[in-house]
């Protein structure tokens, strides 16, 4: 069931709760009434009867015909009618309120009432008018009926009102009703019908398209803006997949060139010469090292995305630094080395992944810098948490490649030029994310590089005061 049909049906259980009580309480009410009017009635019968035969004796007089009733009549029969019917006709004894209107007499006649029994009442109409009346018509011991009424005519009022007030306020609240639902509609099935219906067009094939965002402030624009987000995120991964796959295959072009184009000449006898087999030999063993360096680095970004826990042991920066510093100077006599390296800085995690880590830094100021470019390597505490510095005066880079430099297979200006698939920096910063930590870079042309590493300390290690 959709929520359109939803709210219709609640809508329309509403209308008919709203019916429903504008059909019964104007009937309780005239019943309460009316009950009321019958109370006031019985207790007004016995009185009657005292007053019929007090006038019958006075020769009959009427009151409430002409000139105003006594107070004690006025006190006892407010609002009543009574008559003494005999064959000559009605004799009004009381008509006070009745506004010289007279009800019809009752079908039923009922005998002098009782302690223990009441008589018959009925409603019955008016002799000239419209007006209701609730009577009773009672026969005396002596043979003489006499009319007891009283006029409905406040209880037809106030039903009237009744029903007026429950028709302007049903109008009202189905004027509310109308609005809320349009209100409800609008801000919010209207907006969720329009994201269905960008998932569907997304579903069926068109990328591009995105919810508008509606009223700001609301759950619904809330809603859209987050399918929006969701909808560019997962384009720009679908983009940044693209760009790898793609990156990784031109990377993997060239060895796999190479070894096919050996593997042809082989087979169509090209290489009979013993060097030109040797060269052949080497050029492939290049290659394909080349290639498994690739695709290790691949499988290692591959399983940092996934989040793979690494190792959690406590790991000396400081003596990897150094071992890997004398390994590495020995490579590259050209760039003149200085190492500030503090005893004793520690961190918990994988001593094979952080010797990468200041592999590939130490490697990257060597192999993108010119001949002479002098090179500081800093390993220091910095209260509960331990820092590595790889820092260059080599040529720099300008703002826009100093952004990039963490992208996958991206490879800075000709200035830094240098061999390598440009997965090294992007490698340092998974395996420092999966260690907790942070790479921060800073650059600008002629003022070199230098990369920042941000480690938690060991906790079994008390950090250092000043420098040993």
């Amino acid at each position: 069931m959709t929520l359109r049909l939803r709210f219709g049906v609640a809508a329309s259980v509403v209308l008919l709760v709203l019916v429903a009580l504008g059909l019964i309480v104007p009937r309780v009410v005239v019943t309460s009434q009316l009950t009321q009017v019958d109370q006031q009635l019985a207790e007004a019968l016995p009185r009657a009867l005292v007053l019929v035969k007090g006038t019958q004796s006075l020769g009959h007089p009427s009151i409430g015909r002409s000139g105003p009733p006594p107070a004690a009549v006025t006190e006892r029969f407010s609002n009543i009618y009574i008559a003494v019917i005999s064959a000559k006709g009605r004799d009004v004894l009381v008509a006070l309120g009745t506004s010289g209107a007279a009800p019809t007499l009752p079908t039923v006649v009922s005998g002098t009432p009782t302690p223990t029994s009441t008589p018959h009442i009925q409603t019955v109409s008016s002799l000239k008018g419209s007006i209701a009346w609730r009577a009773a018509l009672v026969r005396h011991a002596d043979g003489q009926e006499i009319l007891v009424a009283a006029s409905l005519q406040s209880v037809d009022a106030t039903d009237a009102q009744l029903q007026l007030a429950l028709l302007v306020a049903g109008g009202a609240l189905l004027i509310i009703m109308a609005a809320l639902g349009w209100w409800l509609l609008r801000l919010g099935l209207n907006p969720i019908a329009e994201v269905t219906s960008v998932a569907d067009g997304i579903t069926s094939g068109d990328r591009t398209r995105r919810v508008r965002e509606s009223r700001p402030g609301t759950e619904a624009a809330h809603l859209a803006r987050a399918i929006n987000v969701m909808l560019d995120e997962e384009q720009a991964v679908e983009d940044h997949l693209r760009r790898f796959v793609a990156d990784a295959s031109h990377e993997l072009r060239t060895p796999v060139t190479v070894i096919q184009g050996v593997a042809e000449l082989w087979r169509k006898g090209a290489l009979a010469d013993p060097d030109a087999i040797d060269d052949a030999l080497r050029r492939v063993g290049q290659e394909s090292a080349r290639m498994a360096t690739l695709v290790e680095d691949l499988l290692l970004l591959a399983r940092l995305d996934e989040g793979r826990p690494l190792s959690d042991d406590s790991v000396d920066l400081s003596q990897l630094a150094r071992d890997l510093l004398e390994d590495l100077s020995a490579m590259y006599p050209s760039h003149p080395t200085v190492d500030e390296i503090d005893d004793a800085v520690t961190t918990t995690g994988d001593s094979i992944r952080l010797r990468q880590v200041l592999s590939n830094l130490l490697t990257n100021a060597y192999v993108h810098t010119p001949s002479g470019t002098h090179v500081r390597l800093r390993v220091q505490r910095d209260g509960e948490q331990s820092l590595v510095e790889v820092e260059d005066d080599g040529p720099g880079m300008d703002p826009d490649d100093g952004r990039r430099a963490f992208e996958r297979f991206w490879r800075g200006s000709p200035a830094r030029s240098g061999p390598g698939s440009g997965l090294g920096l992007s490698i340092v910063t998974g395996i420092i994310a999966a260690h907790g930590g942070k790479v921060e870079l800073t650059t600008a042309p002629g003022r070199g590089t230098t990369v920042r590493v941000t480690l938690p300390g060991s906790p079994d290690v008390a950090p250092l005061v000043g420098k040993s």
